[in-house]
């Protein structure tokens, strides 16, 4: 049975910057920049937004003006873009060009309530280039 990941930004004093993050991600730092930099840049054009929660310690929201179009988490060795839809986007999802575990997660994804998670884990580019595409695909669906 695989632990639940931990969360590595908990203290609530010290908002994350790239001092902080790069400690946590070690070698996926690197990919965190290009993620980064990819979803404030003029394509995408989002704002990322940090905020602290006592149960979870600091995510980061990734907004196209008020929407959050995704969630963004740092723990010990990667980082994670995780999107909500809704669950009429499944076949739509399920036909990115994603890797194929994607596609398959997407497929076989439980609800959350209303809501169709899917969590891609940042570990290098190919995973930036996943989340990116999904993210193109979810600001021309919403």
């Amino acid at each position: 049975m695989q632990d639940t990941p931990q969360p590595v930004l908990t203290d609530g004093d010290r908002t994350p910057d790239d001092t902080v993050i790069s400690e946590a991600l070690g070698d996926a730092f690197s990919a965190w920049k290009r993620l980064e930099e990819a979803l404030g840049g003029p394509e995408l054009d989002l704002k990322l937004s940090w905020s602290f929660y006592r149960d979870g310690g600091w995510l980061c929201k990734a907004l196209k003006g008020s929407r959050n179009m995704a969630w963004l988490g740092v723990w010990d060795r990667y980082a994670s873009v995780t999107f909500y839809f809704s669950a009429r986007h499944r076949d739509d999802l399920v036909n990115l060009p994603i890797p194929e575990a994607l596609r398959t997660e997407a497929a076989e994804a439980g609800m959350i309530g209303t809501m169709l998670p899917l969590l891609i884990e940042i570990r290098g580019q190919e995973d930036v280039d996943a989340a990116l595409e999904v993210l193109r695909y979810k600001l021309k669906a919403t």
